[in-house]
């Protein structure tokens, strides 16, 4: 079936196009939601009309959409998660959450025009594409951030023997307590960090090669519009 569109319809077209569709999908949802009409020789005439009143809305809105995409450009989307020692997420971030942060500040944008493939699983900076306009696409740049700020992309941080010697020094000066005691109990309680999180690391490689893959991932921040569809 062939019908011309009266409004946008997700991964078919926009005002005034011209699509072919199946029947059932035409006769039961397109037409009676006013979605599309029949594309008979006589209703041409008014696809060409509805496209020529989209395109003059889409000029007027133009400039807007352009300074639009300038602010989303020049300023970082920072999410915060919770991570592991290594920066892989529990849990992922997604569309919804980088809709949900966006509306935040101010920015009145569908999450369908969020094109994030697939979901964030670890700390780091992305660039992500949103269609702010038919005509402007804004590159926004997400970073995925460490909920209490200790793992960085490099990792989680390493524990130096001098560094640990010399705040152990700063922190005994003035008082009766021995530097060297102080410095000998951080550096044992930092092996022991260290031998902590190698167990971790290997009880996870081996889960991993033993389950065939990751663990389910779970929602870091529930998004409100999922859960209210839900």
């Amino acid at each position: 079936m062939k019908v011309i569109l009266k409004s946008e319809v997700d991964n078919l077209g926009l005002p005034g196009d011209v699509v072919d569709v199946a029947d059932g999908y035409g006769r039961n949802y397109l037409l009676p939601r006013g979605h599309a009409i029949r594309a008979t020789k006589g209703a041409m005439k008014e696809a060409e009309a509805i496209t020529r009143s989209r395109k003059v809305a889409e000029s007027k809105t133009l400039d807007a959409a352009r300074a639009n995409k300038e602010l989303l450009e020049s300023r970082t989307l920072r999410i915060p998660a919770r991570v592991d020692e290594r920066g892989s997420l529990y849990g992922s971030v997604n569309a919804g959450d980088i809709h949900r942060v966006l509306r935040e500040r101010g920015h009145d944008i569908e999450r369908k025009r969020i094109d994030l493939r697939g979901s964030i699983k670890e700390i780091g900076t992305y660039e992500v594409p949103v269609q702010v306009h038919p005509q402007v696409i804004a590159d926004i740049e997400v970073e995925v951030v460490d909920e209490e700020g200790v793992v960085t992309v490099g990792g989680p941080p390493e524990v130096h023997a001098e560094e640990i010697t010399d705040a152990a020094e700063d922190a005994a000066e003035g008082t009766e307590t021995d530097a060297d005691v102080l410095a000998e109990q951080a550096l044992e309680a930092a092996q022991a960090w260290e031998q902590q999180q190698a167990a971790v690391e290997a009880e996870r490689e081996a889960a991993g090669v033993d389950a065939g893959g990751e663990p389910e991932d779970t929602a870091i921040v529930p998004d409100e519009d999922e859960s209210a569809q839900g």
